[in-house]
């Protein structure tokens, strides 16, 4: 994953280097208190390259990092829609901190792709662990696949990216829900956090998608029908 600053901090911090190492122990700690708080094991800076796996994509794909709880849920109170009848998939899922925040809303059904074998088995046993109190969504399973050969279910569904992949992979990942779309016409959105540049030339140059929503963190895009 593609680091990403955390709510609360500025331009002007990011532009001092002396603030560098102390900004990263402070939200080291936080993540930390997280995930003790909850009983998970989600923190940490992990290079693909670090683990022992195989995969075609593996040298395009970016590192593993957890993903600030707030800019999660913000993402998801952002779109007005019926949760109930929206799948929420979240591509390069890494271990899992995305789906256990995403169970905090009644989605249909939730559902993490990540190809380190390593990370997925974490996520599994973050959501055999995990304790929430406003979990709404239990129906969720992590699956150990690339993600340019993942089918979408021919449901409604919220699409979340961690900047995830470099830009020749995430190109065969909107083929290829690009072609579920065409062949099962339904409503999609996809939220995609990350940094400007990488957000435009994942959704926001494409014509097909109309962008909906832009804030410091992250986009909410719709599919055009």
């Amino acid at each position: 994953m593609t680091v990403l600053n955390t709510p609360g901090s500025t331009m002007e911090q990011r532009s001092k280097p002396s603030l560098g190492p102390l900004l990263k122990r402070i939200n080291h700690l936080r993540c930390k208190a997280w995930d003790i708080r909850h009983s998970v094991d989600t923190c940490g800076e992990i290079p693909l390259t670090s683990l022992a796996f195989q995969n075609p994509n593996k040298s395009t794909g970016l590192e593993y990092q957890s993903h600030h709880p707030k800019i999660t849920r913000d993402a998801l109170h952002a779109p007005d829609v019926p949760y109930e009848q929206y799948n929420f998939i979240d591509y390069g899922c890494g271990k899992g901190r995305v789906l256990l925040v995403a169970s905090e809303f009644p989605f249909r059904k939730i559902v993490g792709l990540e190809f380190a074998p390593s990370l997925a088995e974490t996520a599994q046993r973050n959501l055999e662990t995990y304790r929430g109190r406003n979990v709404k969504c239990r129906n969720i399973e992590v699956l150990v696949i690339d993600a340019t050969t993942y089918d979408l279910p021919p449901e409604p569904a919220v699409l979340y990216f961690f900047s995830p992949f470099a830009g020749s992979v995430m190109d065969k990942v909107i083929r290829n829900i690009e072609r579920s779309v065409e062949k099962y016409p339904r409503r999609l959105l996809v939220v995609f956090s990350g940094i400007f540049v990488m957000r435009d030339k994942a959704f926001g140059s494409r014509p097909t998608y109309r962008r909906l929503l832009r804030q410091p963190y992250f986009d909410l895009y719709q599919r055009v029908l």
